[in-house]
């Protein structure tokens, strides 16, 4: 395989679980939008989508596919819609395990715990004091349009924590990590609490009463065996955390940076540069292949999925000029990136 190819595979690592792309076809089809399109659009045509229950997929992708959907249906709250009509989808361990818990600080402590297994989701943590509860996330940097994406899981944990409440729970805020859309009013009636848009990261807080709110659906000895089996698929999944999609995290979390080195990504994950340089060399891979992955593949959705202007999209990827940019977008894409954005913008359909 050439070198180049060998590092765009090498730095897509992030995943989410298989079934979160179940029944996204079925919703496509409620709404009129084509699913062979969404998938072309989105990079996933032609793809094998594992939805076992060890099976993951690209969230980049997965991510992308919604927002070709939304773009195609027109509506800036897909996501949110899918869920609200269709409901949370199949579940997997994870959600089995919550769904078994014995109460709801269980089943909060169950959702945190074990987030990651389910998505590649940073920054999880649940607070529990007295009757104040809450579950908070926060979407990789590495994405660059996560509006649908964000709506899709945060209807999805809603909908699935509040089932274990008994009546017992309420929400008392949603902080959602998306722009505020044309129109609260579907937030608002499914969160039926106050929203706070364009947070930093997500987070719903809840208000327990009574005794810890019983889960309804508790099941002690299969809550025991579902945890057993997320302990040890979750220290697979961090055996097997590759170093790549750590060192591309970080780059992600800089790449606004005109001048990001190799030394400003080591002193990230707390090692030398030549360590870092070692490290990438054993696997056939350098800093500056890795660096142009995430520009590349971050470039490729920000001119796809947004109107912003290619000064815009020249500095939020490190580019000191836009002609700078647009040699660089020549070079991946082997055209202008305003040539590029024409064929590959996702445009509304007509009414």
């Amino acid at each position: 395989m050439p070198s180049d190819a060998r590092q765009r595979l090498s730095t897509d690592t992030l995943l989410i679980h298989g079934r979160a792309q179940v029944g996204l076809a079925d919703y496509c089809r409620v709404r009129r939008v084509d699913y062979e399109t969404v998938l072309r659009q989105s990079g996933m045509e032609g793809q094998r989508n594992d939805v076992s229950l060890g099976g993951h997929i690209s969230l980049r992708d997965h991510a992308r596919s919604l927002e070709v959907a939304a773009r195609l249906a027109g509506d800036d709250c897909f996501g949110l819609n899918w869920t609200r009509e269709l409901g949370a989808g199949p579940e997997e361990t994870v959600t089995l395990a919550v769904r078994y818990a014995p109460d709801f600080a269980g089943a909060l402590e169950a959702t945190a715990r074990y987030m990651h297994i389910v998505c590649d989701v940073t920054d999880v943590e649940a607070r529990i004091a007295g009757q104040d509860a809450s579950l908070a996330f926060r979407l990789p940097d590495a994405l660059v349009c996560v509006d649908q994406m964000t709506d899709r899981m945060m209807s999805k944990v809603h909908a699935r924590l509040m089932r274990i409440g008994g009546g017992r729970v309420e929400l008392s805020l949603a902080e959602i990590a998306r722009k505020e859309p044309a129109s609260r009013d579907l937030h608002d009636a499914h969160y039926a609490a106050p929203i706070q848009f364009g947070a930093s990261r997500n987070r719903l807080v809840f208000r327990v009463s009574g005794e810890g709110a019983p889960n309804p659906y508790r099941d002690d000895d299969l809550f025991a065996a579902l945890c057993d089996l997320n302990r040890r698929r979750l220290d697979d999944r961090r055996r097997a955390e590759d170093f790549i999609a750590l060192v591309s995290d970080a780059i992600s979390a800089r790449i606004s940076a005109p001048d990001l080195t190799v030394a400003d990504v080591a002193r990230t994950l707390a090692m030398s540069s030549r360590g870092l340089q070692r490290r990438l060399a054993e696997r056939d891979l350098t800093f500056h292949g890795l660096h142009e992955g995430v520009r590349r593949r971050m470039a490729a959705d920000l001119l796809a999925l947004t109107d912003l202007p290619m000064s815009e999209i020249a500095y939020r990827l490190g580019f000191s000029a836009v002609g700078n940019f647009s040699r660089a977008a020549r070079r991946w894409f082997g055209c202008p990136p305003s040539e590029w954005r024409q064929a590959n913008a996702v445009v509304p359909r007509d009414e």
